[in-house]
C-alpha cells in the first residue's frame, strides 16, 4: 500500500523543479541513454533521498555501502513529502486557520460540511477546527470565491495530495510513522493529553567510551523545534496540556515521557537549554511550566486545557505515578488485540 500510494499521484511541476533544485535529478537509462530529470513522483524523490544518505565509500568492513537511517529520517521530515500542510484554497492558496477555540466560525470562513461520496464515507476522518465528526467539508474561498472539496484521512494515498491538499499534524503524523516502518526507521509517536497535538521522536544510539569498552544507549531525539520545547506552548494561552506520552507497538518503547519534556537537556530532558520568558531563567521557567501542568491536572472539568478533556484529571485522581503510568501502557499495547477490555481485569 505504501508503495503504491509514492507512486499514484504525479507531482505538480513546479513542486517537481522545487525539488530538482533542492535534491538534484533522478536519473534513468533507456536503451543505452542516461537521462536526468525531476522526480515526477513521491516515489522517485523518496529514491532521491536514499541515495542522499547511503554512504558513497564502502563500510568498514568492506561490504556495500550503507543506507544512513538517522540521515534519511532527517531528510524526510525537512521534505515536502512529509510537510505540515495547511488546509486552503485549492486555487489560490488562501489559508483556512486550524483554530480551537475559534476566532472565527465555518461560516465566516467560507467552510461548510457536506455529505461523503463513495470511498469517502471510509476514508474520512475527524477534528478540524475543533472536535466533530468524521465529515466531508467544502471550503467557498472568501478571496477568490473558488469551491475546494477536502477531508481528513489517515489513508496514504489521500494524504500524500500534493495538489494544495490539507496535511495537518494528524495526518503527517501518520504518514512519517507509516513511511518509518516501511524503511525500518526505528521511529515512535508522542501524543500530549488534553491538547490536539502529535509528534514523533526518532531512535538514536549513543556511543558512551569506558576504559573498558564502548557502551552504546539509546537515545530519542526530537528533531522538531516546537514539538522538542513543547513546554512553551504553555504560554499561549489557549490550554494547558497535562501529560506525554510516547506510544508504539513495540511495549518497550511506550513511557510517560511528560518529565523529558519539562527538563532542559542539560538536565537530561527534552527542551532546548536556553528556554527563557520575560526575566525567567530556564530553571525558574521550568518550574513555572511544570505548576500550569499541574494546575491543569487538578482541574476537574477540564477547562484549563487545550482540548477541553479531562484525561490527566482522572490520572491524577488516581494517583498513579509516572513509572505506574508506564506500566499500564506497556501492558496494554501486550494485550491490545488479545483480550476485550472488560475481562483485562477481572
Amino acid at each position: 500500500m505504501v508503495e503504491d500510494a509514492l507512486k499514484f499521484h504525479t507531482l505538480p511541476l513546479d513542486l517537481q523543479e522545487q525539488l530538482a533544485t533542492k535534491y538534484g535529478c533522478t536519473t534513468s537509462s533507456k536503451n543505452g541513454n542516461v537521462t536526468n530529470k525531476p522526480p515526477t513522483t513521491w516515489y522517485e524523490a523518496l529514491q532521491q533521498l536514499k541515495a542522499l544518505a547511503t554512504s558513497t565509500t564502502p563500510s568498514s568492513d568492506g561490504g556495500e555501502p550503507t543506507l544512513d537511517l538517522g540521515i534519511l529520517w532527517r531528510l524526510l521530515l525537512d521534505h515536502p513529502m512529509t510537510a505540515y500542510v495547511p488546509v486552503q484554497c485549492q486555487a489560490c492558496g488562501h489559508v483556512v486557520p486550524d483554530q480551537y477555540p475559534l476566532q472565527q466560525t465555518d461560516k465566516e470562513v467560507g467552510l461548510r460540511e457536506v455529505p461523503p461520496s463513495g470511498n469517502e464515507l471510509e476514508l474520512r476522518a475527524g477534528w478540524f477546527r475543533g472536535p466533530r465528526k468524521a465529515v466531508v467539508l467544502e471550503l467557498t474561498c472568501t478571496k477568490c470565491q473558488h469551491v475546494s472539496h477536502w477531508y481528513r484521512s489517515g489513508h496514504p494515498q489521500i494524504i500524500l495530495n500534493p495538489h494544495k491538499w490539507g496535511r495537518l499534524c494528524g495526518e503527517q503524523e501518520d504518514w512519517r510513522l507509516t513511511l518509518a516502518h516501511y524503511l525500518k526507521i526505528p521511529v515512535r509517536l508522542v501524543v500530549p493529553l488534553d491538547w490536539d497535538h502529535v509528534w514523533s521522536e526518532y531512535q538514536a544510539t549513543s556511543s558512551t567510551s569506558t576504559t573498558a569498552a564502548a557502551a552504546a544507549s539509546v537515545v530519542w531525539q526530537v528533531e522538531d523545534e516546537s514539538a522538542r520545547n513543547f513546554c512553551c506552548r504553555l504560554d499561549e494561552g489557549i490550554g494547558s496540556w497535562t501529560r506525554v506520552w510516547a506510544i508504539h507497538s513495540n511495549p518497550e518503547w511506550c513511557q510517560d515521557v511528560t518529565q523529558d519534556y519539562l527538563t532542559c537537556q542539560e538536565n537530561g530532558g527534552r527542551a532546548d537549554d536556553r528556554i527563557r520568558h520575560d526575566n525567567d531563567n530556564s530553571t525558574n521557567a521550568m518550574e513555572r511550566y511544570a505548576q500550569l501542568v499541574q494546575t491543569a491536572r487538578k482541574d476537574a472539568l477540564g477547562e484549563l486545557t487545550q482540548a477541553k478533556t479531562i484525561h490527566g484529571h482522572v490520572l491524577e485522581r488516581a494517583n498513579l505515578s509516572d513509572e505506574e503510568i508506564t506500566r499500564e501502557l506497556q501492558q496494554a499495547t501486550r494485550d491490545y488485540g488479545k483480550q476485550k477490555w472488560w475481562e483485562l481485569h477481572q
